[in-house]
């Protein structure tokens, strides 16, 4: 990337001086899009997943919580109306609802709401009235986005390291076969700024403080 940026550069300093030759200008273009591409593509390739860990454990506590509290008002109104099908339907613990898999949890609690849907007319009392089951299904939502946010994030990295190897080979393409070759006949017009132009190719391995920098040559 950094020979990109220099070779980017050193057109853009230089533009007045192949102004004449629109080929040149394009492609200088086409560096400049391949660029932006390519920064996108690796913003994408570095993210760090553990947030999105941090944001599932978040909702799912939430959503735990909520479950918890329904069910437990669910489970009194039950009882008190001498409903023991409903009832054992909402006897439900902490420890039960961690133990299962995210999708399996999700379910569970979306069941809960469901069935403090059903007699949520007769909930008022025991505490629960529409807009705690609304809150509810939106810590219910949360916690659904959440489990599928991580394998969309590797999803992603994934293409981005393809998009990313594709764009490294056709900017190398574009500046070896169409800028070296139009930047040569300057050569002896304009000696500086093939000169600048060549120094600014120079592939340097940053890996190895040893390993000299590789020239690239323009075409003559």
């Amino acid at each position: 990337m950094n020979m990109f940026y220099s070779t980017l550069k050193c057109l853009e300093e230089n533009a007045t001086v192949y102004s004449a030759v629109p080929a040149l200008t394009d492609a200088a273009g086409e560096l400049q899009v391949n660029i932006d591409a390519l920064e996108a593509a690796t913003e994408k390739q570095v993210i760090d997943i553990r947030g999105f860990a941090k944001d599932k454990g978040e909702a799912e506590d939430g959503m735990i919580t909520m479950t918890l509290s329904v069910a437990g008002a669910v489970r009194a109104y039950a009882t008190v109306n001498g409903d023991s099908v409903l009832a054992e339907k909402m006897n439900v613990t902490e420890s039960k609802l961690r133990k299962h898999r995210d999708s399996v949890v999700a379910q569970h609690c979306q069941a809960i709401h469901g069935e403090a849907t059903v007699v949520v007319a007769s909930l008022g009392t025991f505490g629960v009235t529409d807009a705690v089951l609304l809150a509810f299904q939106a810590t219910i939502d949360r916690f659904v986005t959440a489990i599928a946010a991580p394998r969309a994030a590797i999803t992603a990295r994934k293409r981005a390291t393809a998009e990313i190897r594709e764009l490294m080979k056709d900017t190398t393409k574009l500046l070896v076969k169409r800028v070296d070759a139009l930047v040569a006949q300057f050569v002896l017009t304009e000696p500086e700024f093939v000169r600048s132009y060549g120094n600014a190719r120079i592939i340097v391995d940053t890996g190895s403080s040893s390993a000299p920098a590789t020239p690239v040559p323009v075409a003559a």
